[in-house]
């Protein structure tokens, strides 16, 4: 899953990579790097992604406790600096002719605004989705809506019958530098992770965050459902 997001990156034209990791991980520093393999890959160092992060600063940072998606997006202030950033999620899998970074680089440019991912899941398939992000929309850039808010993340399952069909937020967006003022500003009220919706809420609130119906075939990979049918998806 990472190296699909980075070869992701990579086909939407960015260069700059910042790879946040816990200090448990240290096999994904030596596997981007090319440093190690895992025997079953069919290719070698000098082929695939290795050969596309020879032209690409790569950064790695280490987040030292598990303390949720906003405090390890936190450690890459310095290295965003001022400008806006794409952050997209590894688990989160869109199957598609256009990287998933691309669609959204072009939605950015177009609503000059905060952009996340959006999807719509249906029936059938709500059960391998995560409960966090349920969306309310109007429309404000034809098919680019205003997220006016999004849910919290919840205890239950994400659920609704064979008909339903549910707008969510998905994979991540770009934003501008403010996103880690307003980072610091929920900081303080977290219980504890340090999580990435009251960010996304604020900007809903301010009017400041639109979405961007991403195309292609989506898969939650950090639930186990959604990791099985994505094997299942990829594997065809």
């Amino acid at each position: 899953m990472i190296q699909y997001t980075l070869e992701m990156y990579m086909a939407s034209g960015i260069s700059e990579l910042c790879i946040i990791t816990s200090p448990e991980k240290r096999l994904i520093k030596a596997f981007v790097t090319g440093d190690w393999l895992p025997p079953t890959l069919p290719f070698s160092r000098d082929e695939g992604l290795y050969r596309g992060l020879e032209g690409c600063c790569t950064v790695f940072l280490t987040q030292k406790e598990p303390r949720g998606v906003a405090d390890a997006i936190s450690l890459a202030r310095d290295f965003v600096g001022n400008e806006p950033f794409a952050c997209v999620m590894p688990d989160c899998l869109l199957f598609s002719n256009e990287p998933m970074v691309k669609q959204l680089m072009r939605g950015f440019r177009r609503c000059k605004t905060n952009v996340m991912g959006t999807t719509l899941i249906r029936g059938e398939d709500i059960h391998r989705f995560g409960n966090v992000g349920v969306l309310q929309t109007q429309r404000a850039y034809d098919d680019c809506p205003a997220i006016i808010s999004l849910s919290d993340k919840k205890k239950e399952p994400l659920s609704g019958n064979a008909d339903a069909i549910i707008h969510k937020g998905f994979g991540g967006g770009i934003y501008f530098s403010e996103y880690f003022h307003l980072l610091e500003a929920t900081r303080p009220h977290a219980k504890g992770e340090v999580d990435d919706v009251p960010i996304h809420q604020i900007l809903a609130r301010e009017g400041a965050l639109v979405g961007i119906p991403l195309h292609g075939v989506a898969f939650d990979a950090g639930h186990p459902l959604g990791y099985r049918a994505a094997a299942r998806f990829a594997g065809r």
